[in-house]
């Protein structure tokens, strides 16, 4: 049995070199997996303390991106908090954030975001007992002829990219000052009451959802419309800005449809859709409602934020700035619900800000 507070160099020794009775040999295991000093005596007198250091260092549990943005704001729940006061890199990067958040309000100074520390994701304790492990050649409980199962290969989680310092100025100033920036193709996106394709004088009509008034970043976007009490199909036809019909739907009983071919990139149309009721036919947009216009993102436009999807895949303040400043109104409004799960304060203030730019 163990008595002192700390283990003795004779019991140490007996458990280095596997000389101690099956009943001390548990009883100096229990002290060890609770007692941090003795497990260091241990891994010093072993030669194992600068690997179990290293590991300690290196390959503990990290917070991710939205864990830290919560701590930063002081929403941390107990488990991160617990984590915080055990972890030096994710303290720093906390209160990099604090900071950071804090000089934004200085104005016209020019402030660089905090990056992001390479992180690895194995958790801490694994990597301590597996460094132990192989350093001692120890396995409690481990007979002569039992075969020692082996551990996978740990694998290092690729370290994010960087974000190009255009990006991370765009983010800057959508911080400093709580709104997104309108994107110049709005002004020939989002258009007035007027008369349009149609021929006017239609009483009844209904509303065509999306892309309306804003960009897409797929040259093959979905087509949606309200549906029509009574309607058996509808037909979409899709125009350019000389109001040349360029693509037309066959006959669909749903009220969405996707092109099967491409439209060119970098070009702003318009679509109308037409339900067919028995006899009668009814279409949308009609005067006075505005036309349905929309443009397809540009190529460059387009690589640009899917790398940044690929790149930064849980940073939805990135994307959503960098779809608003392409137009791409709606799917900034995708991550900016996103971004509430973390930041709530900061995805309000932006989605007032795009709701004053097209007001629904």
């Amino acid at each position: 049995m163990i008595e002192a507070a700390h283990l003795s160099e004779r019991q140490i020794s007996g458990f280095q070199h596997r000389t101690l009775e099956p009943a001390d040999l548990l009883a100096v295991d229990r002290h060890l997996a609770v007692c941090a000093e003795c497990r260091d005596r241990l891994a010093a007198l072993t030669g194992a303390f600068p690997e179990t250091s290293t590991l300690r260092t290196h390959l503990s549990e990290h917070l991710d991106y939205d864990q830290t943005v919560a701590a930063a704001h002081g929403a941390a729940d107990a488990a991160i908090q617990q984590h915080l006061a055990e972890c030096a890199t994710c303290r720093g990067e906390v209160e990099d954030l604090r900071q950071f958040r804090s000089q934004l309000a200085a104005p016209g100074k020019v402030i660089a975001m905090p990056r992001s520390k390479p992180k690895w994701r194995i958790p801490a304790f694994a990597a301590i007992a597996a460094g132990l492990l192989l350093a001692l050649g120890l396995t409690v409980f481990r007979q002569s002829k039992t075969p020692v199962a082996q551990a996978p290969p740990v694998t290092a989680r690729p370290v994010e990219p960087a974000i190009p310092p255009d990006q991370r100025a765009a983010v800057q100033l959508a911080l400093s000052t709580h709104r997104l920036e309108r994107a110049p193709v709005l002004d020939s996106l989002i258009a007035k009451r007027g008369v349009l394709l149609g021929a006017p004088g239609e009483t009844r009509s209904f509303a065509v959802q999306a892309p309306v008034g804003a960009a897409v970043l797929n040259d093959r976007p979905v087509f949606r419309w309200e549906p029509v009490s009574g309607a058996s199909k509808y037909v979409v036809a899709v125009f350019d800005e000389r109001f040349q019909k360029v693509v037309e739907s066959p006959a669909v009983t749903t009220v969405e449809w996707t092109p099967e071919q491409p439209l060119a990139r970098g070009r702003v149309y318009n679509w109308q859709v037409t339900a067919h009721i028995g006899a009668r036919t009814l279409r949308s947009p009609v005067p006075p409602a505005p036309e349905a216009r929309f443009q397809v993102a540009a190529a460059e436009t387009a690589a640009q934020i899917e790398n940044a999807r690929r790149d930064h895949p849980a940073n939805h303040l990135l994307l959503a700035v960098l779809l608003a400043n392409a137009g791409a109104l709606d799917e900034s409004a995708h991550e900016l619900d996103a971004l509430a799960a973390s930041d709530p304060a900061t995805a309000q203030s932006l989605r007032e800000s795009l709701q004053a730019v097209r007001p629904r």
